[in-house]
């Protein structure tokens, strides 16, 4: 597949569930996407979902891996795909999760679906992502400081029930990790094909690659490329990986999905009056939901969103 680029616009929300290989730029971010369905088919189980918000200063990611493979599934995701659209600008990465669980019974089908997800939510002034995972294999950091990647746990909940899989327990409670992005810094999300992947297919026994296997073989076999702009750092993460996964072997069973993305800068956004009138076209877009034009992405009304937006001073915590 040749490599397209895309740059993410204001209030744009932007994925599918369908084969891609891209190139991504956000506030503060340049990144890769790549996906494929199983066996080439024209639409598989996994979502993948980016945004970035009317103000530019904010960047929002959602990759979600509904259970089961292929088109078999694509209806299904299909319609989980809308139902994040309409909540992808929620700043609160746990809020968002905790919406899209309550809602995702009208979107699962009767089959006892489910769907693991990650959220994430970037702010690009300060380098700040929280990061909230619904069951889904832990996402990956790789720290220029030390050129070495490790898995991003999940937070101690103290024994409560959280964080599990969208469709489960409609009751979970969900809640993220706060980070710091470094210019350099590399986070990879992906879907659980990659660990899951085995030397040799057919032979059931094989053991799986697992967390500890992936990340072992990006830290010793898979070179972090840089440039000035860091789209090739994260194309390097993305295409390295798959390449040496094929050259060792390792065959790929289900829809995967990778997503690589490079903090590249700090970036306040824009001025006041276009952070203002950022807010406005947010709100247009809502009002064109209310008259039946889509599943447009709402707004959240809260401090850190609206007036965070236009005074920075303003924003909290983005966990929720």
């Amino acid at each position: 597949m040749e490599a397209a680029s895309t740059a993410i616009s204001c209030t744009e929300v932007w994925g599918d569930n369908r084969a891609v290989a891209t190139a991504l730029s956000l506030p503060g971010l340049e990144g890769w996407v790549y996906a494929r369905p199983y066996h080439g088919q024209e639409a598989g189980g996994d979502v993948h979902y980016v945004s970035s918000c009317g103000t530019g200063r904010i960047a929002r990611l959602l990759l979600a891996d509904v259970s089961g493979h292929g088109e078999a599934v694509a209806a299904t995701s299909d319609r989980l795909r809308r139902l994040m659209q309409r909540y992808m600008n929620h700043i609160h990465p746990g809020a968002l999760a905790k919406q899209l669980n309550h809602d995702i019974g009208a979107v699962l089908d009767d089959e006892g679906r489910f769907a693991t997800a990650v959220v994430m939510t970037f702010f690009s002034p300060d380098g700040g992502l929280s990061i909230c995972n619904a069951g889904h294999p832990p996402p990956l950091l790789f720290r220029r400081a030390t050129g070495r990647w490790s898995p991003i746990d999940q937070p101690d909940t103290r024994g409560r029930i959280a964080n599990l899989p969208l469709g489960v327990l409609e009751t979970s409670g969900y809640e993220g990790r706060e980070l710091t992005l470094e210019p350099g810094d590399v986070l990879f999300v992906y879907t659980d094909c990659l660990i899951e992947a085995k030397r040799n297919g057919s032979d059931r026994d094989a053991p799986m690659l697992d967390v500890d296997g992936l990340v072992a073989l990006l830290n010793e076999d898979v070179t972090v490329a840089a440039n000035s702009t860091g789209a090739a750092t994260a194309a390097s993460v993305v295409d390295g990986l798959l390449g040496e996964l094929a050259s060792q072997g390792y065959a790929l069973e289900d829809d995967v999905t990778a997503v690589a993305l490079c903090c590249t800068q700090r970036i306040n956004g824009r001025g006041w009056l276009s952070r203002a009138a950022g807010l406005g076209r947010a709100f247009a877009m809502a009002g064109g939901a209310v008259l039946g034009r889509g599943p447009i992405p709402w707004p959240e009304v809260s401090v850190p969103n609206l007036w965070g937006g236009l005074w920075p001073k303003y924003r909290r915590k983005t966990d929720g």
